[in-house]
């Protein structure tokens, strides 16, 4: 499973948006730094074929989030307490199940505009090996919008077991709004930088998160903390 998460990272990253160097990666795995002491999260078809996938990166004392790399939040911002936080990177949902913006096809790297707009209207001590989960494919003929919760999921639940409080995340912010409507709400904490594209740093409380879901979308919540609900449909995005 590590091989598949890593390679579906080279095929994105490397060969399809040319981030990074192929040249640097010659056994077709992408790896960083940051994979010493990270949780991957994995998405998988029913066929078996890795689908999405998604990381944590969890520092201690003496080691760097990514966004450090590239850009530094607000003076003005209240950061999360040291071994609270984790930094949500490589966020990746393979093209065959990913959905096309219908405009301008470049906006968005990933698709997750078009995905996010179709999610709204859609019914229905650390561990050190990676968590994944299986995903059904949904009844229509994207399953993006399955396999972005599902992930959200994954992550929501080891945070919470694990006792992280707080979210990063370095996006554009086509995709903070979108994420704010669906009651996700991450906000803003430095200025706008040039990474892979213009993306801001955001942060998100996990349990203003969960406020907020208990208010707008309960049985969303209920979805995300109940362990025995994976074969469940998603509940409405309200």
């Amino acid at each position: 499973m590590h091989k598949d998460v890593h390679a579906l990272r080279y095929a994105v990253y490397c060969k399809e948006k040319g981030f990074l160097d192929p040249k640097d990666y010659p056994d077709g795995q992408e790896y960083d730094v940051y994979d010493e002491y990270s949780v991957n999260f994995a998405a998988y078809s029913k066929p078996g074929d890795i689908i999405g996938t998604v990381r944590l990166v969890i520092p201690t004392p003496g080691q760097r989030f990514p966004y450090q790399d590239f850009c530094t939040p607000n003076p003005n911002v209240v950061l999360p307490p040291p071994g609270k936080a984790a930094e949500i990177s490589r966020l990746i949902i393979t093209p065959h199940f990913r959905e096309k913006p219908l405009e301008k096809p470049d906006a968005e790297e990933f698709g997750f505009s078009s995905l996010l707009s179709r999610l709204a209207r859609l019914s229905g001590v650390k561990q050190q090996n990676p968590d994944f989960t299986r995903v059904s494919p949904a009844l229509n003929r994207s399953t993006s919008p399955r396999i972005l919760l599902g992930l959200f999921r994954k992550m929501y639940r080891y945070s919470k077991e694990y006792e992280i409080t707080h979210w990063y995340a370095s996006m554009e912010r086509t995709l903070a709004r979108m994420l704010t409507r669906m009651h996700f709400s991450f906000q803003p904490i430095s200025e706008q930088v040039d990474y892979y594209g213009p993306v801001s740093l955001y942060l998100a409380s996990i349990e203003e998160l969960e406020r907020s879901l208990q208010v707008e979308n309960p049985s969303l919540l209920a979805w995300f903390r109940n362990s025995k609900s994976d074969n469940l449909p998603i509940p409405p995005l309200v």
